[in-house]
């Protein structure tokens, strides 16, 4: 039962993914007093990907070939795990788990890079090299962040920490716990790729990677799998510090969505009106101040706190 929730989570977001992101793509055109196209865009985009051929390189290998399909293999294997749909359930708790979430997180970063460097252009590996640099500001916070929490609940397992937050064991009345939700939350904004830790004016050749070589369906599904990566890690944060939710899987669904959409207006409104960076110093400044905070609340678990 819960691999059939499995599933169905994940088709469903496959399904709303593009409209969120259509929405996203609308609101951020009225805010800067532009029309915009409307909701459906990401749809038709990715549809109009789908009937176009597809072009490799001539030094490209199969990296560069099956990067498409592992990365939205493991983007979709990544939302899996998440339990939204059957955060009562932990009989598939040997999978849904935080070991199992990071290297799936981690296998995602690999095959972007390794896509980036064998398609032979020198853009696509700076692409690909940055996202390696940006794991390496990110993922330690989000380690240690991760580690109080399951320091916290005494488990690596999504479900059984989602149910304890829920029963009030652990949660916002422990000092650490708290401290650590806000360091994990700009890492959730930070891999969704949003300014200031991405270069619009240069998408395609910097802050995209390998996207810039992909055409037709591998596009597509890089794209869709992007797109899927962000709702993991919205969702990751929503599992961990906000799992209050119903216990039906249709109306948990839909709440998750609701939640998933507030975030998508937050991350809009920080994108239009924050301040720009150059990346490296827009990353060195608030890495630094998310580890210091990521570090207070590993002091504060370390003082019983």
């Amino acid at each position: 039962m819960t691999l059939i929730l499995m599933i169905f989570q994940v088709v469903v977001i496959m399904l709303v993914a593009p409209l969120f992101d259509g929405m996203a793509r609308k609101l951020r055109a009225k805010l800067q007093s532009k029309q915009g196209s409307d909701f459906f865009q990401t749809y038709r985009d990715i549809a109009k990907l789908f009937r176009r051929g597809r072009t490799v390189p001539k030094c490209g290998h199969w990296v560069f070939r099956a990067g498409p399909v592992m990365l939205f293999a493991s983007s979709a294997a990544l939302l899996a795990a998440i339990p939204i749909t059957y955060s009562g359930r932990a009989d598939f708790g040997a999978y849904s788990d935080l070991f199992v979430v990071l290297y799936l997180a981690a296998m995602m970063r690999f095959v972007f890079g390794a896509s980036s460097l064998d398609s032979g252009n020198p853009f696509a590996a700076t692409g690909g090299g940055r996202e390696q640099m940006l794991a390496i500001y990110v993922e330690p916070v989000m380690m240690m962040c991760l580690a109080v929490v399951m320091m916290l609940a005494g488990t690596s397992n999504l479900v059984e920490i989602s149910g304890l937050v829920k029963s009030g064991e652990i949660g916002y009345h422990m000092p650490a716990f708290a401290v650590a939700s806000i360091a994990f939350l700009w890492c959730a904004y930070a891999e969704t790729g949003r300014k200031p830790f991405d270069l619009a004016e240069a998408e395609q050749e910097l802050q995209e990677g390998v996207l810039g070589e992909y055409s037709g369906s591998d596009l597509a599904l890089t794209q869709a799998s992007l797109i899927l990566k962000q709702f993991a890690m919205i969702g990751l944060f929503l599992a961990i510090f906000e799992p209050w939710n119903f216990e039906n899987p249709l109306l948990s669904m839909i709440v998750f969505l609701l939640k998933t959409g507030v975030f998508y207006v937050a991350a809009v409104l920080i994108d239009n009106f924050g301040p720009r960076f150059k990346v490296t110093s827009s990353m060195r400044k608030n890495a630094t101040y998310a580890l210091a905070i990521a570090f207070v609340a590993l002091s504060l678990y370390a003082l019983g706190a």
